[in-house]
Parts: C-alpha cells; structure tokens; sequence
C-alpha cells in the first residue's frame, strides 16, 4: 500500500509511484526521500517510519548522497565502516 504523498511523485520519477509499498520498498523510499524530498520529505520519513527503519537504510542503501550520508552517520551515531555508502567509491562532482 502506498501512503506516500502525492506531492513527493517527482523523487520517484523512474518508477511507478503507484505501485510502491510503504514495507516492501521502505528502504528506497526512505533513501529517495532523503535525498530528492527535501525538507518536508525528511519531515514526512521522520514521521512515518521508525528510527530503527531509517538507521536500516543508512547502513544498506549505496545510493545515498554523501550529504545524507554523513548526516544519518551523525545523527544515528553509526561507523562509516557500518554503511554500504562508504564501501564503494563515489564519483560525485
């Protein structure tokens, strides 16, 4: 089930918006939203999701921006070694 808002449609511009499960695609959403979401994403994912599903993001999604990266690495106290973000080179210019 989808409960994401339609306002947020345009950071899941590759996919089909409609199908995506709130439980089953938890970790993309969380990571999309963080990073194309903005302000009120974040606000939207802090609110909807636990803490324990959005330190589950940072240390298995690669497709973080480094931004988002080290601010969940701060804020959740996490390694750099515990995040798949920081296991693979990055080409970010």
């Amino acid at each position: 089930m989808n409960s994401i808002p339609e306002k947020f449609k345009s950071a899941f511009w590759d996919t089909a918006f409609e199908q995506l499960d709130n439980e089953k695609n938890k970790l993309f959403i969380i990571s999309r939203l963080y990073c194309y979401g903005g302000m009120e994403g974040i606000y939207w994912v802090e609110h909807f999701y636990s803490d324990k599903d959005i330190i589950e993001t940072a240390k298995n999604r690669r497709d973080l921006n480094p931004i988002v990266a080290n601010h969940l690495r701060k804020k959740f106290g996490l390694e750099k070694k515990e995040m798949k973000y920081y296991s693979m080179p990055h080409d970010w210019r």
